[in-house]
């Protein structure tokens, strides 16, 4: 398939899962209102917490997870059947044995920081304890289902993809709306009705996987010594990659709890949900254009490799600028209408995650083509090294009497010195460019991006200053900066071609 195809089933694929994301961005964002609303803002954190707890546990499954993608998307690059179905099998089985691994441990640890570290409100410890049960059940559903969305994503099948998206995020939403009725304690309820869900989607994994691919029909539960070594040993040094973002994140948590209360976790629990929902919305083009990397890497395909990483990376930014921008100038105005009653720090908690994520992207790629490449040792030491510095930094300037931002604010700071590793990095393993990624794409960004929101905020305060009125015009400065600050005359091209196929097709049809 010539680079000309492939980069139009990017284009295809980010579709399918645009289109994924807009509905599973008003579901998510109704649900959580209904959430919180039926919980009070003290239940709403208790399950955050609660559940950072598990989700401390969960980067095991992520750093699996990554080898599991991995691997398949590189057998399928070199188009070796047999490899192929030894890796989907063996992946299956460590989910399952490390998930066991995992209730195992959560059951131990889990509990003695229920009711030994965390600050619940007296009388709801019993409930926190079902919470913490039916999350960890939730998460081991979670860790099976990585296989087989594995084998979807590495197939290119988003619309598949997309299809069992939205229907988990349809289902969450109508248990959250039934929420509003159920005569039960409302928390006990919304944890085990989480728990249906990823159990039901696991369920519909499986039976695509078994219909749709050979690899994923007759598998038997194996491991195989040497795919093993090579899988677990990839695993084992990602886990400090992935592990040391997860321990970042969800330990900031804890230390919010620690510091501030349940009532500040609700608000930290309101901008996880926010930037879940954007990163997924913005995250399309990086899921979409992640197997071709990954398979050009197999391929020893130096230059198609660095122009996915370059332009990828680039236009990954913009795509999220699409949201940021407009988002950060009326974030108060969006939280009121959404939220019944909305948590102190909450607006401003939202406001620098939108800063965090932005930057954030500049990385993924230059991960992804790392992990592609497979000789990760040293750079998740490096990497992990490096963001785990987060919590005692946190932890200091807490105690120093530092307010809840805290955490984001450190975390954006470590997010630029964790990029000079994966330019070192790219450059030793891949021979990236790295003056042309910061001459290229750093740089050229983030003026595209303080453009974009310095025009937003003066539209904001000048011309008008109502929500639905300011979101349309920041769009439309955002877009327009974009494209004439922005984007390189390739990429333009690139866009103006994918849009004049769109319109010929249906002008065809018609």
């Amino acid at each position: 398939m010539s680079d000309s195809q492939n980069n139009k089933r990017i284009a295809k694929n980010t579709l399918f899962l645009y289109i994924r994301s807009v509905l599973l961005l008003f579901i998510n964002l109704y649900t959580s209102r209904v959430v919180l609303d039926a919980l009070g803002v003290d239940d709403y954190g208790i399950y955050n917490v609660v559940g950072g707890v598990v989700g401390l546990f969960g980067m095991l499954s992520g750093t699996l997870a990554s080898a599991s993608q991995r691997f398949i998307t590189f057998a399928l690059g070199k188009r070796d059947a047999a490899w192929l179905k030894k890796v989907f099998s063996n992946s299956l089985t460590l989910h399952i044995v490390l998930g066991v691994i995992i209730i195992a441990l959560l059951e131990i640890v889990g509990i003695y920081m229920l009711y030994n570290q965390l600050n619940i409100p007296e009388g709801r410890m019993g409930v926190a304890g079902i919470v913490l049960q039916s999350s960890i059940i939730t998460l081991f559903f979670g860790m099976i289902i990585v296989p087989y969305n594995a084998l979807i994503i590495a197939h290119e099948r988003m619309s598949a993809f997309a299809l069992i998206s939205i229907l988990g995020g349809v289902l969450k939403l109508l248990f959250a709306l039934y929420l509003l009725i159920c005569g039960s304690d409302r928390l006990v309820v919304y944890a085990v009705l989480q728990m249906a869900v990823t159990a039901f989607l696991w369920l519909i994994y499986y039976l695509y996987g078994r219909k749709n691919f050979p690899e994923g029909r007759n598998v038997t539960l194996h491991i195989d010594r040497d795919l093993f070594k090579q899988m677990f040993g990839f695993a084992g040094w990602n886990l400090l990659g992935q592990g040391s973002m997860v321990l970042r994140n969800q330990g900031i948590d804890i230390l919010l709890n620690i510091f501030f209360g349940v009532s500040v976790n609700a608000a930290k629990g309101i901008c996880n949900q926010v930037q879940h929902a954007i990163t997924q919305f913005a995250g399309n083009f990086s899921v979409s254009i992640q197997p071709q990397l990954t398979k050009s890497v197999a391929q020893k395909d130096i230059n198609r490799t660095h122009s996915l990483m370059l332009h990828g990376s680039r236009l990954y930014f913009f795509m999220m600028m699409i949201f940021t921008v407009p988002l950060m100038n009326v974030a108060e105005d969006v939280l009121k209408l959404w939220l019944v009653k909305v948590p102190p720090f909450t607006v401003d908690m939202v406001t620098v995650t939108l800063v965090y994520l932005q930057s954030n992207t500049l990385s993924r790629l230059l991960i992804n083509s790392i992990l592609a490449q497979g000789s990760i040792r040293n750079f998740q030491i490096f990497a992990g090294g490096t963001k785990l510095l987060a919590l005692p930094i946190a932890y200091l300037v807490l105690r120093l009497g530092g307010s809840p931002l805290t955490g984001i604010w450190v975390n954006i700071a470590l997010d630029f010195c964790c990029r000079g590793v994966e330019l070192y990095f790219t450059h030793k393993l891949l021979r990236y460019n790295v003056w042309r990624n910061i001459f290229k794409a750093e740089l050229p960004c983030w003026l595209t991006f303080v453009c974009a929101l310095l025009l937003s905020y003066l539209s904001y305060r000048y011309i008008s200053s109502n929500m639905f009125i300011a979101v349309i015009i920041s769009f439309i400065i955002t877009v327009a900066t974009i494209w004439l600050v922005g984007l390189d005359k390739k990429e333009q091209s690139f866009i103006q071609n994918q849009a004049r196929s769109v319109i010929s097709k249906k002008l065809k049809k018609r």
